[in-house]
Parts: C-alpha cells; sequence; structure tokens
C-alpha cells in the first residue's frame, strides 16, 4: 500500500469514527469533536504537501540521473568512433650459419641488419585502413596496402593488397622460414584486388576473392615479398585474374581443445607475353588447424597445376616465381603436403615471458618429367621478451629453395643433396 492510500484509510477511518461519536455523544459535545475532526484535517492536508514535496524531489533526481546517464553515452560512443591511426614497426637483426656456402662457414656466420618495417593501420571514419612498407639488405617492398569497410558484424571487404585467402590462416607455419608452401606461393602470399571476409555464425567463415594481379603489376620485378611468377629469360608469364574461395568450419571440442577445419580452392590465368596467349592455373587445398591446452597441430594438403602458353621450345613442366630478388624455377605441377606440430610455455625467465618450440615439415612431389622431390625440415623455438621477439631455427632441406637447393622439383646437380642452415632472428617490434 502507498503513502496516499494509507492517508485516504485514515481519513476515512476519521470520518466513521466522528459519525458514531455523534450518535453517542451529547451535544454539548459536538463543538468539541468538530473541532478535533478540523484539525486531524488540517495535519493530513499538511502531510500529503509534504509527500507532494518529496515525489517531486525524487523526480528531479531521477531527470538528473538520466541527464548523466546520457552524458556518459555520449562520451563513450564518441570515444569508440573516434577516428585514429596507429604506427608502428620492427627492427630485425639475423645471423646465419650455413653449411653449403665455403666462405660463409670460414666466417662462422654473418650477423647483419635484415629487415626495418614500418606499419600503419586505423580507420578514418568507417573507412579501414592497413598497409606495411619493408626494407631489407638488398630491396624495399611494399608488403600490405588495404582499404577496407565492415558492412555489419559478419561482413567485411578489403580493397588493395591483401592477403589471398588460402590454406590455413593466417599461417601454416610457426617458424621464421614458414613451411615450403610459402616458396610455391601458397602461404603468406599477397595479391591486389578485392576480397571480402564472411562470418554468418561463431562456426563458420568464408572468404571470397578475385585478385587482378599480383602486389606489382611489373612481373619483371623479382624485389617482392610474395612469390609470384615472375618474367626473365625464356620465361614470359605473368599471373592474372584470379580468384578465391575458402571455407572454414569452426569447432570447439571438449575442454579447452578447438579445431578448424578447410577448403580452399584457386583459379586464375597466366598471360604469356611472348605468345600473347593465355594459360590457366589452379590449386586445392585442404587443411586443418588443432589446439588442444598448449599443443598444436596444422596439417595441409594440397594440389597446383600451371598450364602456361609458352612459345615453341620452352618446356611446359617448370614455371619462374620469384621473391627477395631472386627468381628460380619450380615445377609446374606438384602435391604438396605440410605438418607444424608446436608447443607452447608460459615462463618467468626474467624478461622472458614466452617460448613456443616446433616441427615443421614439407615434402613436394612433383607430378612433371625431369622432377625430383623436394623436402624441407624446420626445428627450433620462438622467445618472446617485451618487445623482442627471437627465432631459433635449424632449418633443412634437399632440393629445397633457401637450404641449398637450385629451385623446388628440379632435377638438378642438388636434388639429391642435404644441405642445412642454423639461423638466428632478433627482431624488435614496436
Amino acid at each position: 500500500m502507498n503513502s496516499k492510500s494509507r492517508w485516504q484509510v485514515a481519513i476515512a477511518s476519521v470520518m466513521l469514527a466522528a459519525v458514531f461519536s455523534a450518535n453517542v455523544v451529547q451535544a454539548s459535545e459536538a463543538d468539541e469533536l468538530r473541532d478535533q475532526i478540523e484539525q486531524m484535517q488540517r495535519q493530513l492536508m499538511e502531510m500529503q504537501r509534504q509527500l507532494a514535496d518529496m515525489e517531486r524531489a525524487r523526480e528531479r533526481e531521477r531527470e538528473q540521473a538520466e541527464a548523466v546517464e546520457a552524458r556518459l553515452a555520449e562520451v563513450e560512443v564518441h570515444e569508440d568512433d573516434e577516428d585514429g591511426i596507429n604506427f608502428g614497426g620492427a627492427v630485425r637483426l639475423n645471423y646465419g650459419w650455413r653449411d653449403y656456402d665455403d666462405q660463409n662457414k670460414d666466417r662462422v656466420g654473418d650477423f647483419e641488419l635484415e629487415l626495418f618495417r614500418i606499419n600503419v593501420s586505423g580507420s578514418v571514419g568507417d573507412v579501414l585502413l592497413d598497409a606495411e612498407w619493408r626494407r631489407y639488405n638488398d630491396f624495399q617492398a611494399i608488403h600490405h596496402a588495404w582499404v577496407g569497410y565492415d558492412f555489419s558484424d559478419e561482413l567485411r571487404m578489403k580493397l588493395g593488397i591483401s592477403r589471398v585467402p588460402f590454406g590455413i590462416l593466417p599461417y601454416a607455419s610457426h617458424s621464421f622460414w614458414f613451411t615450403g608452401s610459402y616458396y610455391l606461393g601458397y602461404e603468406d602470399d599477397y595479391d591486389t584486388g578485392i576480397q571480402f571476409i564472411h562470418r554468418p555464425s561463431e562456426d563458420w567463415t568464408f572468404h571470397y576473392a578475385f585478385f587482378k594481379n599480383p602486389e606489382y603489376a611489373n612481373d619483371s620485378r623479382a624485389d617482392r615479398y610474395s612469390f609470384d611468377l615472375v618474367t626473365g629469360g625464356d620465361q614470359h608469364n605473368t599471373e592474372t585474374n584470379q580468384v578465391n574461395f575458402r571455407a572454414e568450419r569452426h569447432l570447439q571440442l571438449q575442454g579447452d581443445s578447438r579445431m578448424d577445419l578447410g577448403l580452399s580452392l584457386q583459379a586464375g590465368q597466366i598471360y604469356n607475353r611472348a605468345t600473347e596467349k593465355n594459360g590457366d592455373r589452379w590449386a586445392i587445398g585442404a587443411h586443418m588447424d588443432y589446439y588442444v591446452n598448449d599443443w598444436n597441430l596444422r596439417l595441409q594438403a594440397l594440389r597446383y597445376e600451371y598450364s602456361p602458353e609458352n612459345p615453341e621450345g620452352v618446356s611446359d613442366d617448370f614455371v619462374q616465381k620469384g621473391a627477395f630478388a631472386f627468381p628460380f624455377l619450380m615445377a609446374s605441377q606438384a602435391n604438396v603436403y605440410t605438418y607444424s606440430l608446436s608447443r607452447s610455455f608460459n615462463v618467468d625467465w626474467g624478461p622472458i615471458s614466452w617460448v613456443n618450440c616446433y616441427n615443421e615439415g614439407t615434402y613436394i612431389d612433383p607430378r612433371v618429367s625431369a622432377g625430383a622431390e623436394s623436402i624441407q625440415s624446420v626445428t627450433g623455438c620462438s622467445v618472446a621478451a617485451g618487445g623482442v621477439f627471437a627465432y631459433f631455427d635449424w632449418i633443412a632441406g634437399k632440393n629445397m629453395w633457401f637450404a641449398g637447393g637450385d629451385g623446388i622439383g628440379l632435377d638438378a646437380t642438388s636434388a639429391g643433396r642435404w644441405r642445412s642452415r642454423l639461423n638466428i632472428n632478433i627482431g624488435y617490434y614496436f
């Protein structure tokens, strides 16, 4: 019962009492009774006035509270929507010892500046921005540069130079050297075009993309980060008009384990500048990324084929790719199998807070004549200490580019020999 109701009941009770009293009291007492009733009515009216004042005060307090909450909400929205561009980068030093380089071995390896890079990311209005430029010892190159827009919480668009959605993302590996699929152009590859990332639920992620060409339209330039077809010598092929589709199913398993299962498709044209004809290329990959506690297992199998329209006398069994200022030949068709097994540790070793150790392998089975298998194995650990991130890797390879081989899938002079190198990369990221 509210305050007003209680007062009404009180009034009714008093009036009934007055009527009853009027019937039993003597006429001489009627005036005194009326005075008492009038006094009680005056007291009631005063209490009602006080109650009304209290209700008005509470209403003012509610209005003030709502005004404060509205102002706080405006401030929070303003802070969340505030435009901003963030700058970052990295400086990396690298030590390398190679058992297939006699002069390097005589010097007991080399230690030098490997990379300086600048990162820019953020938003202006509703438009997202993300770019990275890198300077290596012998060349400079764009890593990526795109603008984006979120149509909703489920759909994002990227326009520009962005990572090609193929295989395990963002990487199929943990090491500094990636898996062998990186050197074939199927891991951490960047091209120029448009892509859409669609996440309709927590269970699925889809990628749809069209790339007009690699990050550089100048196909004679091997000074690039991503491995693409490059022209030179009797090789005149370049990548163009590429489409990608990627689907990934996210499974939350028991406890702290989860698994991502995916399928990747890629198809495009190969334009030959000598014959002025278009060939074609395609790739398909199946992949799994499995986490349980601090362990991670990544498995991937892919098949790729290049069918160029070469001039007469140029073999279709090999195509020329290039990056890091070096072109090389690789088998135009192959089956590729990769794995990565890692275990991470949270530690308290002075400035070191995290360690991740891994073993990763790649087997490339060329499906061309005059081809030979290529194998890569990397064993090592990465270490995080504040802004410093370092890799300690032993990489071994047979007929493998960047591990003493002449190319990938070639039956060359180095095809049957194992080569190895010790590599230590120390980077400061800011």
